[in-house]
């Protein structure tokens, strides 16, 4: 259950229920990223995000293809410049009133990577030690992610960058501060997919996300 408190000191815990892997062609492969049963926190914090009783789900890669893609671009990515993001999944309200959308995306991003502000008019987060922003429109997280054999020295130089879109047309979404930090959240919880399917050894998002808003500087 989420609560929201003050800006200064709201946490928001976050019980998560993966979906499990199951064998067979891309698209039963990539429900492991992107399958949302319906009692599961991604699936309740998308409708409430999405302001939608129910929605219809894309899957861009499967888990292979997109570890394999993680690791490839880990293994050329040049000093000081992130990688290219990888759309993974696409939430859109299943409605014929209203549009909304959730995308997710990853990609790496060097550890000397600006500390903010990213967006106007963001929110900084700490979730589980690791850093996030988000605004009304968009939530971004970075994680350290240790990686084994040959990619530990080169995951030590770069955090996997989580990068989630929300875009409404035809409404006005909530804007409250409680709205922002479920964004924050539903992108932790989706973040923590990503770091199991890529193994990273520190497991950095291996508790219930905990999202705290931090003050203003």
């Amino acid at each position: 259950m989420l609560k929201a408190l003050g800006r200064s000191t709201a946490a928001l815990t976050c019980a998560v229920l993966l979906a499990s892997c199951s064998s067979g062609d891309a698209d039963e492969k990539a429900a492991g990223l992107c399958g949302t049963p319906s009692s599961s926190e991604e699936a309740v914090l998308l409708r409430e995000v999405l302001e939608t009783e129910g929605f219809t789900t894309k899957a861009r890669k499967s888990t292979g293809e997109l570890v394999k893609k993680l690791e490839r671009d880990l293994r050329s990515m040049p000093p000081e410049k992130q990688t290219y993001y990888h759309l993974i999944c696409s939430f859109q309200a299943d409605t014929e009133t209203r549009l909304a959308r959730a995308n997710f995306s990853f990609a790496w991003a060097p550890r000397t990577a600006p500390q903010q502000p990213w967006f106007t008019g963001d929110v900084s987060y700490d979730v589980n030690g690791a850093r996030g922003v988000a605004d009304n429109a968009t939530a971004r997280l970075l994680v350290q992610c240790d990686m084994p054999g040959d990619l530990a020295a080169q995951s030590q130089k770069a955090y996997l960058s989580a990068d989630a879109y929300y875009s409404f047309m035809d409404f006005e979404p909530d804007k409250g501060q409680a709205a922002t930090d479920r964004k924050m959240a539903l992108t932790a919880l989706m973040t923590r997919r990503v770091t199991e399917a890529l193994g990273c050894g520190n497991k950095p998002l291996e508790k219930s996300p905990v999202v705290k808003p931090l003050p203003t500087p």
